[in-house]
């Protein structure tokens, strides 16, 4: 049979596995654009309430932000389970109708009450972070394969966690900034941090009415369920197409070890993925072959596993906690820390000097880190992880940060433009690091830690801005406005050391 009438071949097989990875992949990348779009002007969203003391503006925005994570830890295993009884991509089309809820009614808030419970309301009904990696380990069944797969998607991801904050930067308080183009007048006055959120909101939508059109459900017991949402993308294909014959729906196997290093190759040299010609996403068949057994839970737990997930937790602590304390520490105006006359400098640690830059600032601060990011994830850092290995440049990376966080508030004292030279290379320098270790630790780590790995990234996502945040508001009162970044230091310190007891493929 040809081509033409009907028949599958091994590159469109392939063409419909990426798709299916890349419809995985918004749904986390639109997750971590709603998540980290808030990180530049959360400080100055809490500071318009007057409803907090500026002083205590960063313990609470740190908890604002591990309301979140600590809500979408919670709510895991039940989603999980709901996910189980009506399949995977009900599931995750509900999350989106949920996240666009959430994010506009975040926007919309007037109060500390009413933003805390939209962000609880958005961690509690997000089922991405499980459901996404099911849906992965459901289309490529083999476990050796499942490690190349499992990467996609976090690469995306780590997108969205990159192009979040410079988003939420740029168009918070659109009034302020951009006088020209919104009015006074206007809801924009009334709610000015509605903007950011209604992207949030759009993209969810977007990923939502995609997701209902071509994403395909992985489960083994509804697999086969007819879908509306594809026999609608179908009729519009074939609508517009003009080909109204019977479609022979084109059915996916699992791919073989040389289709997965195609998408490992494209994933690490491309910084968006490629645009290939869509195939209709249909039913999964797998090859006719026997289950390999699946080791007891107490003895997949080895030494090396419950090292690795130590390591994960440890990397996000510390990275996911200075992604939000940073913003933080530049948006603190010099009113709120302690007069330089009421403070004696005892040591080189004790000083209260701040940036105290506006949210726009910061975003385009960050969007400078986003750029850098994605060119280093589609040049150096392939190459680098190529020519060094994969453990070995984790390790190198782990022992740089510590050195990294240790003078990074010490960077306010230089004269500008000194200063914002120096700042930007120091965050340049650590989104390298972290986009290094995450493709390191998705390389070498072992696959079957990945839900665990989650599950605790989300825990260190949680308690990591909660301790930050108390530690940063009590360095205000006491004159040691760097001692969140030199605590930091120490968790990444206890990192390295970690990583030096790890083995490559244990």
């Amino acid at each position: 049979m040809s081509q033409a009438d009907g028949e599958i071949t091994p590159a469109s097989s392939l063409s419909g596995i990426q798709l299916q990875l890349f419809m995985l992949g918004t749904f986390r990348a639109t997750e971590a654009i709603a998540w980290t779009s808030i990180f530049p002007y959360v400080y100055f969203m809490i500071q318009s309430f007057d409803e907090v003391d500026h002083a205590d503006i960063p313990l609470y925005s740190g908890m604002l932000i591990s309301i979140f994570t600590f809500c979408e830890f919670l709510s895991g295993m039940v989603w999980a389970k709901i996910s189980d009884r009506i399949g995977r991509k009900p599931t995750l089309l509900i999350g989106a109708l949920c996240g666009i809820i959430t994010a506009i009614s975040f926007g919309l808030s007037k109060s500390m009450v009413a933003i805390a419970l939209s962000r609880a309301l958005g961690g509690l009904t997000n089922p991405n972070v499980g459901v996404v990696q099911t849906c992965v380990g459901e289309l490529v069944e083999r476990k050796e394969q499942q490690a190349k797969a499992f990467s996609v998607v976090p690469f995306l991801r780590s997108l969205g966690t990159l192009l979040g904050p410079p988003l939420g930067g740029l168009l918070a308080d659109p009034v302020k900034l951009y006088p020209n183009v919104f009015q006074e007048k206007s809801i924009w006055k009334s709610f000015p941090y509605l903007l950011p959120n209604l992207l949030v909101g759009v993209l969810s939508f977007s990923g939502m009415v995609l997701g209902l059109l071509l994403l395909q459900e992985t489960h083994p017991q509804l697999v086969n369920k007819p879908d509306i949402g594809i026999r609608t993308y179908l009729a519009f294909k074939y609508l517009f197409t003009g080909n109204f014959r019977k479609h022979n729906c084109a059915r996916y196997s699992r791919l073989d070890q040389a289709e997965e290093d195609g998408i490992e190759l494209r994933m690490e040299t491309e910084a968006e993925p490629e645009q290939e010609a869509i195939q209709a996403p249909c039913a999964i068949t797998t090859p006719h072959k026997t289950k390999p057994t699946e080791k007891p839970l107490s003895k997949a737990f080895t030494l090396q596993v419950i090292l690795q997930v130590i390591s994960v937790f440890l990397l996000a602590f510390h990275k996911v906690s200075s992604d939000i304390i940073t913003p933080i520490f530049l948006a603190i105006p010099a009113k709120t820390t302690k007069p330089a006359d009421n403070l004696v400098e005892r040591n080189i640690f004790q000083f209260t000097d701040v940036f105290g830059f506006s949210s726009q600032k910061i975003g385009f601060i960050l969007l400078t880190q986003a750029g850098v990011a994605i060119i280093a994830q589609s040049t150096l850092i392939p190459w680098i992880v190529g020519r060094f290995g994969a453990l070995k440049c984790y390790r190198m990376i782990l022992c740089i940060f510590p050195v990294a966080y240790l003078f990074t508030p010490f960077l306010v004292k230089l004269k500008s433009p000194f200063s914002i030279i120096a700042l930007l290379f120091d965050l340049w320098v650590k989104v390298l690091l972290s986009s290094t270790g995450y493709i390191c630790s998705a390389i070498f780590f072992l696959a079957r830690i990945n839900g665990v790995a989650a599950s605790f990234g989300c825990l260190a996502r949680s308690i990591g801005p909660l301790i930050s945040g108390r530690l940063f508001k009590w360095g205000i009162q006491e004159g040691y406005i760097g001692i969140a970044f030199w605590t930091l230091s120490t968790v990444a310190f206890i990192g390295a050391l970690e990583s030096f007891f790890l083995l490559d493929h244990a």
